[in-house]
This record gives C-alpha cells, sequence and structure tokens, in this order.
C-alpha cells in the first residue's frame, strides 16, 4: 500500500521508504489528492476537469486528465500493486491501495497527527477550503496529555524577557527545514547559518529560536551585529540580547550565562562584519557556558573548533526543490498590498516563471510581491528578461524605499558584501560575472584567478559551490546582474573573449579519446559564450569554439537553441566546418531540410579544397540516408570523400565515409558486406583513439550480425558497448545501446524484454532531445505490442511512429515501412475492421507527450 503524506508537505511513501517528494506537474499532485481525500467514491471526469482547470474547454480537459492519469500510472503502479480504477465516465482509486495522514488524522483526532496545512503552496478554491476545514478541526481539539517519558527542560526565562524580534509575516520555509536544524542540537552547540545576502539566514535563525522557546522552552536570546566592528560593541550587543545593565563587560555577561536560568540558545546575526572579534566571543561564549548553544548567521564561516555549517539556499533552487514553498510566499505577502491576488489560469505561468527567474531568494521575491498593485508577474517577468532602455541594471520593483538600507534592494545586498573584499578578489568577481551561467575552475583560472581568490569569494557566499569530482561554481544571477553594472561593457566582452579562446585550447587538448565526463564540467559554459558571440561582435571564435565542443555535442543531444545560436554565428562569419557541423545538430534535433541545406552550403563552400570537402561529401551523404535509408547515389561521393580524405590524412573522415558505405549496404539488404565495411570504420576509429565512435561501428557490426542470425556474438557485443557508453558517460552510446539490445530480444522474440529495452531507449532519447534517437525508438514498440495482443495501443504507436518520421524527417525508408506495414496487419487483424480504423486514426492525432505515455516512457 501506498502512503501519502498531504499535511504539512507532499511525500509518498512505499513499503516504509519515502519514494516521491514531488511529481511532473501541480495537476498530477491535485488529483492524486482529491482522489486520496474520498477514496471511497467514484470521481466524474468533468468534475475532475472543472476542478483542476477551471474554465476549460471539456474536450481539452479531458485529454488533459488522460494524460496527467497515464503520468500517475507510469509513476506509481505496478503490475501487483494498481492504483487506479478509471473508465469513460469516472475515476476512483483500488480499495485498500492508498493511505493517506488526512484520513489519519480524521480518524484519530489527534492533534499530533496534525502535521499543518493541507497541501502547502497550492490555492485552488478547493484545496484553500479544505485546507481551513481541517486546521478549524485541529483548532478545537484539547490538547493531548504528555507522555511518561516528556522531556523536563532546564529552567526558562519568562516569554517577556526574550530578546528575540517578532516578526509580523508568515514565515515560509520547506517542509522539514527547522526540524532537521534543531536535530543537530545540544550535540552541536555551534551552529552557522551561512549564505548569500536576503536569502533569510536571520529570519532562519529566529524562527528556529521561537520554535526552540515555544516547543522545550528553551530560553533564548538574539544579538544583533550588523553595526558591530570592535570587541566593545560587541559587549554591548551581547548585554542587550541577554537583558542585563549596561556597562557590566564580560564579567556580567559570564555570570548571566552561568547562572540555571540564562540563556540556553543565543543568535548572533550578521557575524561577516567583525569576524575575528566574533570568533573569540564565540569560543569564551562556549566555553563558559557549558549548556549554551549558539546560532550564528554569517556570509562568512567563523572558521573555529566544533562550528557546524548550514548553507541556506535559496526557496526554488536545486537544493530545495520548494518551488511550492516560493510561491506560498510570494502570494502570502502579494496579498499583504493586494488582498484578491492569487494564482489562476491565467497566471500561474508567468508566476512560476518569475519565481524561478529570481531564484526563489526570498528577499527577491518580497520585493516583487510588494509591487503586484501596478505590475503583473507577466510584466514583472518580461522587464526582468529584456531591461530594454532601463539605465538600472535590475528593474525598479526589486528595490523599496521602505526598508533597511541594506535589505532595500538587490544592489544594496551586493553593496553590503562587496564592503568586505579587498581589492584583487572584486576584480575577479567582477571578471566572473560576464559569464552566464556555471563555471568551472579551468574558466576561473582563463580570467586571471588563483585558488586563494576563489576561496575568497566562495567564503563569502559571493559564490556558490556544487558537484564532487570537479565542482562548478555560480553566481545568483541577481547579484551577477549587480556586479555586471559596475564592469564596462568592453571589459566584459574582452573577458568572454579570452574565454572563448581558453575554452577552445582546452577543448582542443582533450582530444577524441576524453571521456564524455571530462567535457561535461564546462558544457554549459561553452553554450553560454557560444550564445554571446555575436553580440560581442566574436562569432568567427564562436564558430571555432562549437567545433571543438563537437565530441560532446555528438554524445549529448542539442536542443533547438544551439542549432539556431550556431546558424547567427554561421551569418557572420560563414565556414564549411561550422555548416556542416550544423547540418548535422539540425538532423540530430529533427530538422531534415534544414540539415540538407547546411550539408549543401558546406559543399558549396568546400570549393576545391580537400581538407573541407572531404567531411562536405560524408555529412551530406549522411543527412540523406538517415533520412530515409535509400542509397540516393551516395556512393561515388563517399568514394570520393575516402580519396581526399587520405590524401590530406584525415583519418577521422574516412572513417565516417566507410560507414555510411557500410549503411548503404544495410539498404540493400546486405548485412554480411554492411558488417565488413563497418569493421573497417571501426579499425580506422580505433587507430586514432577515438573509443566513442568504434563502439558506435561495433554495435553497427552487432545490428548486421543480428540479420544474420548470431545472436550470441551480437548479444556479447552490445553487452560490452554498453558497459563502456556508461562507464564514459556516453549518453548516445546508452541510447544506441538500447536500441540494439531492443532489437536482439525482437530476434529472439522475447516480446516484454523487447518493450521494457525500448521504453529505455525512448527514455534517454527523449531527454537529451535528440529527435532523430526519439523517432527511431516510437518504431521499436508496434511490433512487440500486437505480439502481446495489445493492437489498439500498436496501432495507435505505429501511425504516431510513422507520422512523426514524416513530418521531421522525411519519407520512411522502405524497410522501415514494411514493417510497419506487417504490424499494421497483425494488430488489425486482431480487431475489426473499424476497430483497427478507429486506433489508427487515434495514433495520428496523439501529441508527442501522449504517445510518450503511452508507449510508458
Amino acid at each position: 500500500m501506498l502512503r501519502l503524506r498531504l499535511l504539512g508537505g507532499f511525500e509518498i511513501e512505499r513499503a516504509g521508504r519515502v519514494e516521491l517528494t514531488r511529481l511532473p506537474s501541480r495537476a498530477s499532485v491535485l488529483l492524486l489528492a482529491r482522489l486520496a481525500l474520498a477514496p471511497r467514491r467514484q470521481h466524474p471526469r468533468e468534475e475532475l476537469v472543472e476542478l483542476l482547470w477551471p474554465g476549460v474547454e471539456l474536450d481539452v480537459g479531458r485529454n488533459r486528465l488522460r494524460q496527467t492519469l497515464s503520468t500517475l500510472r507510469a509513476l506509481l503502479e505496478t503490475d501487483e500493486a494498481p492504483l487506479f480504477n478509471a473508465d469513460r465516465l469516472q475515476i476512483s482509486l483500488v480499495p485498500g491501495s492508498l493511505a493517506s495522514d488526512v484520513h489519519d488524522f480524521e480518524a484519530t483526532r489527534l492533534t499530533s497527527h496534525y502535521g499543518g496545512e493541507l497541501l502547502p503552496g497550492h490555492f485552488d478554491d478547493w484545496v484553500v477550503a479544505e485546507r481551513h476545514r481541517l486546521a478549524a478541526l485541529a483548532d478545537d481539539l484539547p490538547a493531548e496529555p504528555p507522555s511518561v517519558l516528556h522531556f523536563v527542560p532546564p529552567p526558562a526565562l519568562a516569554s517577556s524577557a526574550t530578546s528575540l524580534p517578532r516578526y509580523l509575516t508568515r514565515y515560509f520555509a520547506p517542509p522539514g527545514r527547522l526540524e532537521a536544524l534543531a536535530a543537530q542540537w545540544p550535540e552541536a552547540r555551534l551552529l552557522t547559518l551561512i549564505g548569500p545576502g536576503g536569502v533569510g539566514k536571520t529570519r532562519l535563525a529566529v524562527e528556529l529560536a521561537w520554535q526552540q522557546f515555544k516547543q522545550l522552552d528553551w530560553s533564548c536570546g538574539m544579538a544583533a551585529l550588523a553595526e558591530v566592528r570592535d570587541e566593545a560593541g560587541l559587549v554591548a550587543a551581547l548585554e542587550r540580547a541577554l537583558t542585563i545593565t549596561r556597562g557590566g563587560g564580560w564579567p556580567a555577561i559570564e555570570a548571566a550565562l552561568q547562572d540555571p536560568g540564562g540563556l540556553r540558545l543565543l543568535v548572533l546575526d550578521n557575524a561577516e562584519q567583525a569576524l575575528g572579534v566574533v570568533a573569540q566571543a564565540v569560543q569564551r561564549l562556549l566555553a563558559q557556558a557549558p549548556t549554551l548553544c549558539l546560532l550564528v548567521t554569517s556570509r562568512h564561516a567563523l572558521e573555529v573548533d566544533g562550528e557546524t555549517l548550514v548553507d541556506v539556499a535559496p526557496l526554488a533552487s536545486a537544493e530545495n526543490s520548494a518551488q511550492d514553498t516560493a510561491q506560498a510566499l510570494f502570494i502570502d505577502r502579494a496579498r499583504a498590498v493586494r488582498a484578491d491576488f492569487h494564482a489562476s489560469r491565467d497566471n500561474q505561468a508567468a508566476l512560476t516563471e518569475l519565481i524561478r527567474e529570481l531564484e526563489g531568494l526570498p528577499l527577491a521575491l518580497e520585493l516583487a510581491a510588494a509591487r503586484v498593485r501596478s505590475f503583473s508577474p507577466a510584466q514583472m517577468l518580461a522587464q526582468w528578461r529584456d531591461p530594454g532602455t532601463q539605465a538600472a541594471p535590475l528593474p525598479a520593483w526589486l528595490a523599496s524605499p521602505t526598508r533597511a538600507p541594506r535589505h532595500a534592494s538587490v544592489t544594496g545586498l551586493l553593496d553590503w558584501s562587496l564592503a568586505l573584499l579587498g581589492p584583487e578578489p572584486r576584480a575577479l568577481l567582477q571578471r566572473l560575472a560576464a559569464l552566464p551561467g556555471a563555471f568551472a575552475w579551468a574558466d576561473v583560472a582563463a580570467l586571471g584567478g588563483t585558488p586563494a581568490l576563489l576561496n575568497e569569494l566562495a567564503s563569502h557566499s559571493l559564490l556558490q559551490a556544487g558537484g564532487d569530482a570537479e565542482p562548478r561554481y555560480r553566481m545568483l544571477e541577481l547579484l551577477r546582474r549587480g556586479v555586471l553594472a559596475r564592469v564596462d561593457a568592453a571589459e566584459q566582452r574582452g573577458a568572454r573573449g579570452t574565454l572563448r579562446v581558453a575554452l577552445r585550447d582546452w577543448a582542443l587538448a582533450l582530444g577524441l579519446q576524453a571521456p564524455i565526463t571530462a567535457w561535461a564540467p564546462r558544457r554549459e559554459q561553452a553554450r553560454a559564450l557560444i550564445a554571446s558571440a555575436v553580440d560581442d561582435g566574436d562569432a568567427t571564435a564562436g564558430v571555432r569554439l562549437a567545433l571543438a565542443m563537437r565530441p560532446c555535442w555528438e554524445s549529448d543531444g542539442v536542443d533547438r537553441a544551439l542549432v539556431d545560436q550556431l546558424g547567427l554565428l554561421l551569418q557572420h562569419a560563414p565556414a564549411s566546418a561550422g555548416h556542416e557541423l550544423r547540418a548535422q545538430l539540425a538532423f540530430t534535433h529533427g530538422d531534415r531540410a534544414l540539415a540538407l541545406a547546411e550539408a549543401e552550403r558546406a559543399l558549396q563552400l568546400a570549393g576545391s579544397d580537400p581538407a573541407a570537402r572531404a567531411p562536405a561529401l560524408v555529412r551530406r551523404a549522411w543527412v540523406l540516408l538517415a533520412g530515409d535509408n535509400r542509397e540516393q547515389g551516395q556512393t561515388r561521393p563517399l568514394e570520393e570523400a575516402i580519396g581526399l580524405a587520405r590524401r590530406v590524412g584525415d583519418v577521422a573522415t574516412e572513417a565516417r565515409a566507410w560507414q555510411q558505405l557500410g549503411a548503404i549496404a544495410v539498404s540493400r539488404g546486405q548485412p554480411a558486406q554492411a558488417e565488413a565495411l563497418y569493421a573497417r570504420a571501426q579499425e580506422l576509429w580505433e587507430a586514432v583513439g577515438h573509443s566513442r565512435q568504434a563502439a558506435a561501428r561495433l554495435r553497427n557490426r552487432a545490428q548486421c550480425l543480428i540479420e544474420l542470425g548470431d545472436i550470441a556474438t551480437a548479444l556479447g557485443w552490445i553487452t560490452a558497448c554498453q558497459r563502456l557508453a556508461e562507464a564514459d558517460g556516453d549518453g548516445v552510446g546508452q541510447l544506441d545501446a538500447a536500441i540494439s539490445l531492443a532489437m536482439i530480444h525482437e530476434a529472439r522474440r522475447d516480446w516484454p524484454a523487447t518493450l521494457a529495452a525500448a521504453r529505455q531507449a525512448l527514455r534517454i532519447a527523449h531527454g537529451r532531445q535528440h529527435l532523430h534517437a526519439r523517432a527511431l525508438a516510437l518504431q521499436l514498440f508496434p511490433r512487440p505490442l500486437a505480439r502481446l495482443r495489445q493492437p489498439e495501443q500498436a496501432l495507435q504507436l505505429a501511425a504516431f511512429a510513422e507520422q512523426y518520421w514524416q513530418h521531421h524527417l522525411g519519407a520512411l525508408g522502405s524497410r522501415e515501412a514494411r514493417a510497419l506495414a506487417r504490424v499494421r496487419r497483425l494488430a488489425g487483424a486482431q480487431l475489426s475492421r473499424d476497430g483497427a480504423k478507429l486506433a489508427w486514426a487515434s495514433g495520428q492525432t496523439l501529441n508527442l507527450a501522449e504517445a510518450l505515455a503511452l508507449a510508458g516512457a
């Protein structure tokens, strides 16, 4: 049985272990919650459509509901444990398949079972109504008697004596954050919350202290250190925190802490202004008061013995994955200035994107939310993405005239941080600000950085580090823009130009032998530098960088943005090699017409230069052959390419030509000849040390062996290639191995294994935005589905696969067309004539998301 947590957060447990803490969409969360709140009810589909997508057209809503239900089934159901009953009219849960904390609470009526408000972060009308009902029920319950083993705390100060500040606004934190931090006491007596300005360190510390004060009767206080610069100022702040008479100095402070009724928890807020003074004081406080716990907030670690660092990440960061919490904060603050503000069908998409762009930084969310009387989320998003002619680097709504200066704007936060830096780390920070996205140590070194300077920036929480094998660094985009506003445009262009050259040299030095994992740390940085090359007047360097990163693109697949960016570069700096690369990327993305045009352009620019003409000839042949698997007169051009490549010593291009000749042999139904040609290409790739391409040709040979009936040898080769691809981080290699395994299982007539391998291939292809491979993988499904007596699904996916290929890649090859025709006959024989026609027509109307769901991938 699955267990669903809806109170105070969202979790799905299976067999006592948390399996999921989020679902792919808002609709999937709400649908599951609605069914769980009334598990014995048959829920009409029309009712669910109106609840999940109010006001949507019924046909559109039904389609969305079907997709959402398919997603939930794929994620949650197993053959042994079905979860949903569904027919054309209604949906319900299988009795006994799902339990929820809401029903536990309603059944026991115990306050200990009320984990918090229902579905925090969701504000649909029916959710809010149910949330209020449950909250009212919890409020009316009597307090539970204490346990026999109830912890007896030490004597505490009266609540009126605490020096903790009281906030007038509601606090929002990712589920479990406060509990996880509190659990570290008292073993860890010194917790330091570090992070960039505006991330919510002070509020988190205060809320944590209030929790200890209220739940465990801990006596708590807070010393505000923002204005402290020396020991005298620190002593005065401690006296205020302890609410003792001023002027007694350290003797009075130590006496107050040693009193049995003294402080149990002391918050030291904003320690970065006087790190040395605070570090010495912390050591003294911990030594003099053995039961005292310290909670420090700072942009820099104290670096003293016993310190436990806690990185406080923004709400919508990868570390927190708390988009719902960030949205709840935004809506709460927005309602303070506009009571009717809520997340609706009209503003949800823009609100989600705005929160993502602001990276869930609490200060930025509060500043933006305070301006909803003037701007909609969509308007704020547009101003953020396209500042236009605004003189300010950041939109005006990211500032408030009523806050304290350092929290009045993102610029104020930055000024506060920069004041703590010396000239050298500040100069490096300004150079790094020219780089959007994440970057590696090599990028820092190329811009004149040293390990000491990098550590200084990271220690001040101006850079965030992630990754284990090779750390990646990044600046919050808000801070990056603020820093960039202080840098001359020419200096920005110069920094990016320096990095393009350095990154190109790095890529060329890696060579063909390097595993794909070696390329990963700088892949996104390369993409950012390619994207900015035209605006920087550096198109030639951008093309050269794109070419140098080619092994990375070949393994990872690409999205349309890179294809378009390369096209823009080539308008300013045309080059045969650049157009040849774009032909490959365009075809991978599923634009055969563009790929052909780029291949022809590469051939035209190559002229009679053998070094450029040979790869252009091979690329044109590849596009034509991969499109429909027909020869199309490419044998002679490929033979010419082999001669040209040999003349200039281009072994890689010669190898590509031999493998295309192998593809022609396959199209002619000559697997033995094709295997020999692929073996020749493999030999050449091995000669230049390109293990990925050599393995790819071995997979081609294995596919030929399947045709020849040598399944055992083919399986051994494919298994070896699969292990190599996984170790190398080669996405395309893993994808091709999965396709080959599906072919082997099909030859063995092991239909369940065929489906499993096809799903694996489709998942990889879709995840890597490899449209050509996605189209290939979709063709693997119809036959095993038909053999497994699922004719409707078989025909639907066959119709979709045929249409999808034709739309993106041209006519189907003759072998593929024959295979789909056989499936159509096989599946059609299991249905009535009208049923078969209906299933085929239904498949032609599917969109990609529906086809993926139907395939179970």
